[in-house]
């Protein structure tokens, strides 16, 4: 008898006692993967609720786009627990990329020339005016959207590669690593704005021709939308199975405790450097999907409180659950929206409100909350206990 004691203790044989009054593991699991299906589905609602709105249509696509942004900042802020307060830095460099190809674009189109580079292309507006005589060579690649599209996101992987490998080699991280991402999204502003015969300035580059890929022209937004609902469904479903694997549970344990895995013989630095340089490559996507359904792209993306924004819907969701900074995304853009139009003033104070609430009382943010109170419907549901 002691012999089945000490094996029941090791956890080597099962103890002979009724299971608790609670579904199992996988029956929680498959819950939770129903609930995340039909939350992908529902995505694709809005354009058949605003089919007759074009204002709407628009706004939701951009609102897609920026959800896919967020997804990009809980890679590594939710999963790796590092905060980043500059990420707006890859979100532009991929608007700019899309940008420059659908300003130039426009440019050839009204002196009904090939979309083609060129040493005599159509100079855009902003380049004009300022007095440029061509176009710079390393602009005029760009009108092939195809090209533009790649350097959207391999720019942005580029640089993220390079500054991650960098800071968490000498192992920068808490609130130094916040403080150096904003000090680099803040170089990048300053030299946009001071050179608006390259850049457009302050203004940036507005009035840009409507996205078309393999003779495809979005000329309505909600066509636009579900494009770009397509692609953040995508993305959330690679996101997923890589956080489910091997490399997103070591992710979570950096999170959780980077000097116990470091003991461990794993190479945390390493670990960082890519989950940084993916989340770089997915916001510079971002970028250009937002440019092509704000239809003009600006400064604006590098000032520091769009990315703190980021953070906030991040936060509002509930970081570290993928679902969660969709989910933000779509509540706090779409209440912005709707409040702006009623208190065009208010809703800046509404929204550090909604930030403070969020720290003091839902921690987890709203997934965590669902979660939560799920659980303890499960508890109390009388599920039948089985016989021993």
């Amino acid at each position: 008898m002691s012999e089945l004691t000490t094996e029941i203790q090791e956890g080597l044989t099962p103890p002979l006692v009724a299971a608790p009054a609670v579904p199992t593991a996988p029956a929680r699991t498959l819950g939770g993967r129903v609930a995340t299906c039909l939350f992908l589905v529902c995505l694709f609602v809005p354009p058949f609720y605003y089919d007759d709105d074009p204002y709407r249509s628009e706004q939701f696509a951009k609102i897609a786009a920026l959800a896919l942004f967020a997804l990009s900042i809980d890679l590594i802020w939710g999963y790796t627990g590092l905060l980043t307060l500059g990420h707006g830095l890859y979100f532009g460099l991929g608007a700019y990329a899309v940008a420059y190809s659908l300003k130039l674009q426009r440019a050839a189109l009204a002196e009904g020339r090939e979309l083609i580079a060129a040493p005599d292309m159509a100079l855009p507006d902003f380049m004009a005016f300022s007095r440029l005589t061509q176009v710079p060579a390393w602009i005029a690649p760009l009108i092939n959207i195809y090209l533009a599209l790649a350097v959207a996101i391999l720019v942005p992987l580029i640089v993220a590669a390079i500054f991650g490998f960098v800071t968490f080699r000498l192992r920068i991280k808490g609130v130094y690593f916040s403080l150096i991402t904003q000090a680099l999204i803040l170089a990048l502003y300053l030299l946009v704005i001071r050179n608006l015969p390259y850049t457009g300035g302050d203004v940036g580059m507005v009035s840009l021709r409507r996205l078309e890929l393999f003779g495809f022209e979005f000329k309505q937004d909600y066509d636009l939308y579900f494009f770009i609902a397509g692609i953040l469904v995508v993305c959330f479903l690679g996101c997923a199975l890589l956080m489910n694997s091997k490399v997103g549970r070591l992710l979570t344990a950096i999170r959780d405790n980077e000097n116990r895995v470091m003991a461990l013989g794993y190479n945390a630095a390493l670990y960082k450097t890519f989950i940084f340089t993916l989340s770089g490559a997915i916001a510079g996507l971002a970028g250009a999907l937002y440019v092509c359904a704000n239809h003009s792209a600006g400064p604006k993306f590098l000032q520091i409180d769009f990315s703190i924004i980021a953070v906030i819907w991040v936060a509002v969701g509930g970081r570290g659950t993928l679902v969660g900074p969709i989910l933000g995304a779509y509540l706090v853009e779409f209440g912005k929206i709707l409040i702006s139009e009623e208190w065009p003033f208010v809703w800046t104070m509404i929204l550090g409100v909604l930030f403070v609430a969020v720290v003091l009382f839902l921690p987890d943010g709203i997934v965590g909350l669902v979660r939560k109170i799920f659980q303890v419907a499960v508890r109390r549901l009388p599920w039948p206990r089985p016989v021993a």
